[in-house]
Order: structure tokens, then C-alpha cells, then sequence
């Protein structure tokens, strides 16, 4: 992002105090410097369905279903105008099946605390320039995870290409109503995937 980026619209929920400075800084560096700042007393649905955020940062250590719920019901647009915002979960846990507990709520990615500014860019803006397509499998609705194409005993799942608001917001020319087209666009087509896959 650039310092001409005012439109991208960040959300943070929960973070503790030095999350919080390193995650706002980092941001501010990188241009976007729209933040909205919640803590767990206070209704994240009800930004996500009137703000279009494009940008989703919780820090899962107060209540990992929580989050984890809130990020299934975004991205199923039952509490969110954005289905597709970049979303990224802080967790002091190590354990990686708790990672992958995290990233299966349909996360683009989990970053250990105590937060690193230098990691916290380098994945925003690898998530900047590029945006894995979304998936259906099972209750999982979010970025593909697969890294070598379909295994031979899956069943075929098709890939959605989403929009990336980061982005559309920052480096491209988009206005805020054609990122809204193309998000109705392209959840059109994974809902149809969606009403596929539970009816199969």
C-alpha cells in the first residue's frame, strides 16, 4: 500500500495492547491508515454488515471459537456487505493443530504472537499481490489450501476467484462501488457452489 490509500477500511477486534501498536504502526506504514478498533463488549457483526471492511484483524486469545465463528459467518455473508475481506488471526497458542483449527474458520492467515512488524508486512503485502481463489469443501468456505493441485482420491472442487480488497483499495484504480459489484459478482458464483456442495 501507499500513502495514497486512504480507502482501505481496516477492523481490528481484541488485540491486546502491544498487537494493537505493532499491528496499527505496521499498517500506517503501508498506507492504511483507516482503523476501526473494537473490544470483545462490542458488536463486530454489526460493522461488518454497515462498514464493508476490507480488512480483518482479531486476535483469537480471548475466544478462539469466537473468532473462529465470526469468520465462518463473514465469510457465509450472514454478518458481513464483505464476504471476501482479507482476514488475519493473532493466537498465542503453538500447537499446530490449533493453527489449523484457526485457518479451517476460513482465515488467509495466522500470525504467532508476540507479533513481528516485520511479518505482519511481509504477509500483507504478499497478501497485497496476490489472493488464493476460495473453495467449498465440506463446512469450509475460504481460500484454497492446497498447494499441489487436487489429490487423486478427492472429488473435484472447483476454485472461485474473490476479489481482493486490499488490493483493489490500495494499488488499483478501483472505485468503491465497482469492488462492490464485483464481491456480488463473485459470491453469486461460490453460492452456487455452496447450494451445490450441500446438496450433493
Amino acid at each position: 500500500m501507499t500513502d495514497d490509500a486512504p480507502g482501505v477500511r481496516t477492523l481490528l477486534r481484541n488485540l491486546d495492547f502491544r498487537s494493537h501498536d505493532v499491528i496499527a504502526r505496521t499498517l500506517g506504514v503501508l498506507g492504511c491508515r483507516n482503523l476501526l478498533c473494537l473490544d470483545q463488549s462490542q458488536d463486530a457483526e454489526h460493522h461488518l454488515r454497515t462498514e464493508m471492511v476490507d480488512l480483518l484483524v482479531v486476535d483469537t486469545d480471548l475466544g478462539m471459537d469466537e473468532a473462529c465463528d465470526l469468520v465462518r459467518r463473514m465469510r457465509r455473508r450472514l454478518c458481513a456487505d464483505n464476504a471476501f475481506a482479507v482476514t488475519v488471526l493473532l493466537t498465542s497458542a503453538t500447537q499446530p493443530e490449533l493453527s489449523t483449527y484457526l485457518l479451517n474458520s476460513g482465515a488467509d492467515v495466522v500470525l504467532a504472537k508476540p507479533v513481528d512488524p516485520v511479518m505482519v508486512a511481509g504477509r500483507i503485502t504478499a497478501l497485497i499481490r496476490q489472493r488464493r481463489s476460495f473453495v467449498v469443501a465440506g463446512d469450509y468456505l475460504g481460500p484454497d489450501r492446497r498447494t499441489r493441485g487436487r489429490r487423486p482420491a478427492e472429488p473435484s472442487v472447483p476454485r472461485i476467484p474473490v476479489p481482493n480488497p486490499l488490493r483493489e483499495m490500495s494499488i488499483s484504480s478501483m472505485s468503491r462501488d465497482e469492488l462492490r459489484e464485483r464481491i456480488r459478482v463473485s459470491w453469486v458464483a461460490l453460492d452456487e457452489c455452496w447450494v451445490d456442495h450441500r446438496a450433493a
